[in-house]
């Protein structure tokens, strides 16, 4: 975490930087949601993605490190979330749905999140907490929204569900050890797991 809170990670992409660059007949088993963030090259991702459309699945991206994307990246994708810097860098919502995203969750830390399609915006207010640390809050909201997709909820239900999550990441340190369980998260919101 740097003076700001913020936080600053460093990436060292190794083998993943080779994934698909051999035997381009990988196989992705079927299910309700296909979620990828990008440590693995763009293009494998986007024909994972292609492949998962093909098979029913919802696909999720979470453009992280940033990087400047791939159309045919950014057209296979249902669901792209990232925080307002990423946003910035990859030229903000407009740009992102005009080149084919169907809907883009912003997350804002302590402002909450904002999901914005062709259709629609809105926004999901913050669950207040103290915060310890703030690495993992990102993998908290995003792995507990789409565990909530699959599970049939709306997006905005799920983004409600993903902000607890991600604020309950914040008030315990370290990456793994922060994720809260979805007992946690639903005793937090007050609903029955």
């Amino acid at each position: 975490m740097d003076a700001h809170g913020e936080n600053s990670i460093v990436v060292i992409s190794g083998a993943n930087a080779m994934v698909g660059s051999g035997d381009k007949s990988f196989q992705i088993p079927a299910g309700k949601i296909v979620l990828a963030q990008l440590e693995v090259p763009q293009s494998v991702i986007a024909s994972a993605f292609s492949h998962s459309h093909r098979q029913g699945s919802q696909t999720v991206l979470n453009p992280a490190p940033a990087a400047p994307l791939l159309a045919e990246l950014l057209t296979a994708t249902d669901v792209i979330v990232l925080n307002e810097t990423e946003s910035l860098a990859l030229g903000g919502t407009e740009k992102l749905l005009a080149i084919g995203v169907g809907s883009v969750v912003v997350t804002r830390g302590e402002d909450g999140a904002n999901i914005i399609s062709r259709k629609s915006q809105q926004h999901i207010d913050a669950y207040a907490v103290t915060p310890i640390d703030t690495v993992g809050a990102g993998d908290a909201f995003i792995g507990a929204m789409c565990a909530e997709l699959a599970r049939g909820a709306s997006l905005q239900t799920a983004c409600q569900t993903a902000s607890v999550a991600g604020a309950l990441a914040t008030t315990v340190r370290g990456a793994v050890p922060s994720l809260p369980t979805r007992a946690a998260v639903m005793t937090a919101q007050g609903k029955q797991s």
